[in-house]
Order: structure tokens, then C-alpha cells, then sequence
């Protein structure tokens, strides 16, 4: 690493520049597709060497995926994980429409499903895998990372690492010189972050070879220095910059990257063995999108939103931050702290849906009241990484409403 005069001045050059840094897994700062508001679309890499990471290897070490990739129904296996399975013809509800959406996924009717797993009262009560899908293959995530960062900075304020999302960011982060700091950037708050609300926006017009000299001191401070004027907790902006910034404050808080933290306070008490994770171009795991991830894991942190916070009778979360976390932050209504919450509409009712989601159609749906949980993961690109948002209400959600 260079000393920190000589790393200074050469970033005082790239400043008088006006070079600024284009990523976004990892910085986060290009240009959304025009989709990426509603937090299914891609998120383009250009400066992580990241283009392996977006299309899954079809050949993986797969434990029962013959059997689970049959066309007909078949009780989820009992694998001693935490997670306890039930027939779903025992519970009394009528079916149809369900088997008719296996069918129709099985089909291709909705293009490259990969997973379908409905966990109900307690019991997984379906599990299928399909194409890229298997029960030991972590899937990309994509921006459900974004969620275990949520939980992550819930817990660091719980056990006192970090005192108010109501402080200003730079209260937590490294800056060389404050004086570089774009104009509004100190009034940046956790919140602002946390609901994608900092305001961060980086020209392309002023993009330039800033890898280089990136490393974990300066990365967050860069977005703030060559950012525009900003106005915070105005305007919904989904990007990775926010992310990455929380990031920073994490590991400058507690000492642990995301990776670290999340599996000490989370994947250990909940038995989960087999995420794999991606690093940032600055060193840390890269908390926007680089999480890889099971379907039944992903169930598992259904059940603890389910639970307000407590899994298998261990409270790993408080339930005042899940209950912030997932109440409306934005204008829209559909945003809290990187969770989702647009609700789902059946026969006139109101179904309050919590969920995560991430770029190619992977979900976790919520939903407490129904004490109802499901989870997808799929391959699709266009309109079609949409489709579970239309064939959970119009199939899933019946079987479960009186």
C-alpha cells in the first residue's frame, strides 16, 4: 500500500481531473437500465471484473435434483436444517392452481424459473428446482445482498456499535479531507442511505480511471467527493452507491466485513453453511450484489421476518428494527430501509407483502399476516424477471385466503 502523502497527492490530481469512478456492483455510481427502480434490473460492471459472476455454472455437485425436478408433486425432503416439511395435500387447501403453476413453470410458460419453494404456517410445504436450480447451489442474489446489510446495520445499532440512523454518515467513515467533500454530502445521513435517499449522482460526462488508486480507507469517501451538490432524503435514487457506503460504516464500526458479521450474528444461529460471497473492488465483500444463496436459506430469513426478529426461539434481531426496516421510507410508499413493500391485492383484500428482490427475478415474498412465505430464484432478463409478481397473487395467494 502507498503512504498516505503520496496516495493523497495522487488523488488531488485525479480530483483536478475531474476523473470520476463508473461501477456499480462494487461503486455502484453508472447509470441504471431503466428498469433498475424497481430493483429487478442488472446492475453493469465495468471496473470489478465481474462478468463470471452473472452467469451461474450449470455444472454443480446437485443432492436430489433428479427427484425434485419431476413434474409431480413430491413432499419436501426432510434434511435436519431447521426447516420442517409437511405434504401440502395434508393441509386441507385446495391445490389447483398451484399444480397448475408448477406445470406452467416446469413448461417454460414463464421463462427460466429456477426455483419455487411455499412455506406456510411453519412448514415448507412445496420445493421445486428447475434449469439453473438446485437444493445445495447457492444462487446469485443479486440485490437481496442489499438485505442482510439492512439486518447487519440493525444489529451493529442494537449492540451499540452505531448510536442513531439518524447520524450523518462521515461520523463513521474514514475522510482524508473533509474540505473535498461535495456540497450537502456531511448531511448524509444512515437513513438517507439505508432508503436509497442520499442523492449521490455522478456524471458519466466526468468518469475516469479512478481504479487504481481505490482502497478500503478512501473508497466511501470518494463517492462523496466526486459526487454533485447532493440533497439529501429527497429524491428516490436505487443505486449502489448507498450500499457501499453503509459498508464502510459497518466494517469501520465493528471491525467485521459484511461477510464476517453477517455470519457470525445470523448464518451460525440459523444453520446456514453454504453462502458464498463477492469482494468489492475496495477489499470488503460487496454488499449491493454478491451475495450467493440458497432457496431454503432464503426461506430461513423469511421465517425471521415472520418471527419479528427470532428464529428457532433465538431473538438474533430486534423486532423494532424489522418493523422500521420494513415500514414505507419514500415517496412512493414501496421502500423501507433496502426492503420491499408493495403489497400483493386479492379478491378486494389487501395482502401486506414484505419482500426482497434482486436484478433477473429473485424474490422473497412475506407476507405476516398469512403467516405465508415464498421464495424464487430464476435466470430471466426483461419483462419476464417480473412474472412472480404476478403469478404469486394470481396462483399462490387463493390457495391460502378463505
Amino acid at each position: 500500500m502507498q503512504p498516505k502523502q503520496s496516495l493523497n497527492r495522487k488523488l488531488s490530481r485525479i480530483y483536478k481531473k475531474n476523473y470520476q469512478i463508473v461501477t456499480l456492483a462494487s461503486l455502484c455510481i453508472m447509470a441504471m437500465p431503466l428498469n433498475a427502480q424497481d430493483g429487478l434490473g442488472d446492475e453493469e460492471v465495468t471496473l470489478n471484473h465481474v462478468a463470471a459472476e452473472v452467469d451461474q455454472p450449470s455444472a454443480y455437485l446437485i443432492t436430489h435434483n433428479a427427484q425434485l425436478a419431476a413434474s409431480e408433486y413430491r413432499t419436501p425432503l426432510q434434511r435436519n436444517d431447521g426447516l420442517i416439511t409437511t405434504n401440502i395435500n395434508e393441509l386441507g387447501i385446495d391445490t389447483k392452481q398451484i399444480t397448475q403453476l408448477r406445470q406452467d413453470i416446469a413448461g417454460g410458460n414463464y421463462g427460466e424459473i429456477d426455483s419455487l419453494l411455499i412455506h406456510y404456517k411453519g412448514q415448507l410445504i412445496a420445493e421445486d428446482y428447475w434449469r439453473d436450480g438446485a437444493i445445495d447451489k447457492p444462487h446469485f442474489m443479486f440485490s437481496i445482498t442489499k438485505n442482510m446489510l439492512s439486518n447487519a446495520i440493525g444489529k451493529a445499532i442494537e449492540l451499540g456499535y452505531i448510536d442513531s440512523v439518524n447520524d450523518p454518515a462521515i461520523k463513521y467513515l474514514t475522510i482524508a479531507n473533509k474540505k473535498q467533500l461535495a456540497p450537502g454530502t456531511d448531511e448524509i445521513t444512515l437513513h438517507d442511505l439505508l432508503s436509497m435517499q442520499s442523492g449521490i449522482s455522478i456524471p458519466n460526462s466526468k468518469t475516469g480511471n479512478a481504479l487504481p488508486v481505490i482502497t478500503r480507507e478512501n473508497h466511501a469517501s470518494l463517492y462523496l467527493s466526486l459526487t454533485d451538490k447532493v440533497n439529501p432524503g429527497q429524491t428516490f435514487k436505487y443505486q449502489g452507491a448507498d450500499p457501499d457506503i453503509l459498508n464502510h460504516v459497518l466494517y469501520n464500526t465493528t471491525g467485521k466485513d459484511l461477510a464476517a458479521f453477517t455470519d457470525e450474528h445470523f448464518f451460525q444461529p440459523m444453520a446456514i453453511t453454504n453462502a458464498q460471497w463477492e469482494t468489492s473492488v475496495s477489499g470488503l465483500t460487496k454488499a449491493s450484489s454478491g451475495l450467493h444463496f440458497t432457496s431454503r436459506d432464503l426461506i430461513k430469513f423469511g421465517k425471521l421476518v415472520i418471527g419479528e426478529g427470532q428464529y428457532m426461539n433465538k431473538q438474533l434481531l430486534n423486532s423494532e428494527w424489522l418493523h422500521t426496516a420494513t415500514t414505507p421510507k419514500t415517496k412512493s410508499g414501496k421502500y423501507g430501509y433496502f426492503w420491499w413493500t408493495e403489497n400483493f391485492r386479492y379478491n378486494g383484500k389487501e395482502i401486506k407483502t414484505i419482500s426482497a428482490r434482486g436484478a433477473r427475478g429473485q424474490f422473497l415474498f412475506v407476507m405476516p399476516e398469512i403467516d405465508l412465505i415464498v421464495a424464487v430464484t430464476s435466470s430471466n432478463r426483461g419483462p419476464q424477471r417480473r412474472v412472480p409478481l404476478q403469478f404469486v397473487p394470481e396462483y399462490i395467494i387463493p390457495a391460502f385466503i378463505e
